[in-house]
């Protein structure tokens, strides 16, 4: 990478010498001059120098408009490298106005056949993507297919890499079964075309593992990442590398959601020792890892060593990102779980109040995370005896969830947000999201703030409680059965209709 580095300034100050000499024996207005300024840009943008390629693009762009005239091709490829600046830069208007001038032109000479056509296409199907304007980039997709067929053929790389844009477009918007499509006639190309160890394949095979991950096919995931394993180890000779420890880490843990936790660990602990001889004991890679070894610990009661693990894991967040980060947050969450399965009280209350400290800095005070940190500090003040404090939580855990489903309810704000439980489990890597409210999250809190009224002997606010959450977990779709009173299953059917306020 140094080398190549070198390599790009070297070419610069070429391009750069060949500047001046062209503009000092030809004048500034000269086709030559363009060219070299439209060069210069193309190094800026191999170092991620936008702004300063489109200083030079835009000054070829008017040279070779007044020189060549709008309708040549030399005008059009500088306005696409200028169309593709603005496109990094997130300037999506500007772009499209360049890739459509390019457009305009390519058509004209080319006809609709041709590969810069198809380029161009899908690069404004992009940004229409980008702007969420899904039926345009649809179009657009199908219409840069099409071209890219009619220049290319069926069994090319460039067809190849069109059907996987294609199929991340699809899987964004959560159509896994077109993205499939896409990803499978995507990689069956590319073993035709590219040789079996290419970057390429080895990406299409990611997220065709990604689909069947998410659809609960482990198999067919395992099978995928697998093929990924093997390509990568055969590249590096089967030496440690950054992508071979990170597809054990993922094959492990889908081995883990399909509950062979033997095998899920076998992966994870390669991993890791990976992990801690490419890049040392203290990285954010392996603190990861060890949060999910610890999490299946965990669940097989194996206290002891996953409190190791997230101890570890949480010096080494605490070092690499400060006491104030969410990721800190996250194993600070699961050391006050294991505290909680123990029975220290005492221990689990600070380390969730710690996590709570944190939640409610990063996040703010209305984000299912502290919602679901506040609900278990109830069930931890509640099991130490503090029934004051327990309630003070459970209340304030329910405020969070009708502020959120207030603001699921407001337009332009999804009730459809993606949910974390508040009664079991771990958090992962994946934080929550602070959208739409759970009513069983509500209901849930509501029962316990019922059960603790009971304990106090306050009838009134104790029915009002539990008829509420019955009438939440009918709107859940939950049996209203799943209101709990005083630790017995309530075997009542409460009699309020569905739709009926608490009594």
């Amino acid at each position: 990478q140094q080398q190549q580095h070198s390599s790009t300034n070297k070419a610069m100050d070429l391009f750069q010498q060949a500047l001046s000499i062209r503009i000092e024996s030809l004048g500034h207005n000269h086709v030559d001059v363009a060219t070299a300024l439209n060069n210069i840009g193309r190094i800026h943008v191999q170092l991620d120098e936008f702004d300063q390629a489109l200083g030079y693009y835009e000054d070829a762009l008017r040279i070779r408009r007044e020189v060549l005239g709008p309708d040549s091709l030399d005008y059009a490829a500088t306005a696409f490298n200028a169309g593709q600046s603005f496109h990094q830069k997130g300037e999506l208007t500007r772009a499209a106005e360049l890739y459509h001038e390019f457009l305009r032109v390519a058509l004209m000479k080319f006809g609709h056949g041709h590969r810069d056509v198809a380029v161009v296409l899908s690069g404004i199907a992009q940004i229409h993507q980008e702007k969420r304007e899904h039926d345009k980039a649809l179009e657009l997709y199908d219409a840069s297919l099409c071209a890219g067929r009619a220049a290319l053929g069926e069994d090319h790389s460039e067809i190849a890499m069109l059907l996987n844009r294609m199929g991340n477009f699809h899987f964004e918007r959560e159509r896994l079964d077109d993205a499939l499509r896409c990803y499978k006639r995507g990689l069956r190309i590319e073993r035709r075309v590219l040789p079996p160890d290419h970057p390429n394949i080895v990406v299409t095979l990611s997220n065709l593992g990604e689909i069947h991950r998410q659809r609960g096919e482990w198999d067919e995931a395992a099978k995928m990442y697998g093929d990924c394993l093997d390509i990568l180890r055969a590249k590096h000779d089967n030496k440690d590398h950054g992508d071979v420890a990170s597809t054990l880490s993922t094959i492990g843990l889908i081995h883990d959601q399909r509950g062979d936790t033997c095998l899920s660990l076998h992966y994870l602990q390669d991993a890791l020792l990976m992990r801690r001889r490419l890049v040392g004991s203290e990285h954010l890679d392996v603190s990861a890892t060890l949060v999910y070894i610890g999490t299946i610990l965990y669940r097989k009661s194996v206290f002891s060593v996953a409190m190791e693990l997230f101890s570890e894991s949480l010096r080494i967040r605490k070092a690499a990102l400060g006491d104030d980060h969410r990721d800190v947050a996250f194993v600070l969450y699961n050391i006050a779980l294991v505290h909680q399965q123990r029975g220290c009280h005492k221990e689990a209350i600070e380390s969730y109040s710690e996590t709570l400290r944190i939640e409610k800095l990063v996040l703010g005070k209305n984000h299912r995370d502290v919602s679901m940190t506040l609900f278990k500090l109830g069930e931890v003040n509640k099991a130490a005896g503090d029934l004051e404090e327990a309630l003070k939580c459970f209340k304030e855990s329910l405020a969070v969830e009708r502020s959120l489903l207030s603001s699921s309810s407001s337009p332009g704000n999804s009730a459809n947000a993606n949910r974390t439980a508040v009664d079991t489990g771990q958090r992962y890597q994946q934080p929550a999201t602070s959208g739409g409210s759970d009513p069983a999250a509500m209901a849930r809190a509501l029962n316990e703030i019922g059960n603790l009224h009971l304990a106090r002997g306050d009838v009134v606010p104790m029915m009002e409680a539990f008829n509420e959450a019955s009438r939440l977990y009918r709107m859940a779709g939950l049996s209203p059965n799943n209101v709990i009173v005083s630790g017995a299953l309530y075997a009542l059917e409460f009699s309020c209709p569905a739709a009926a306020p608490a009594a």
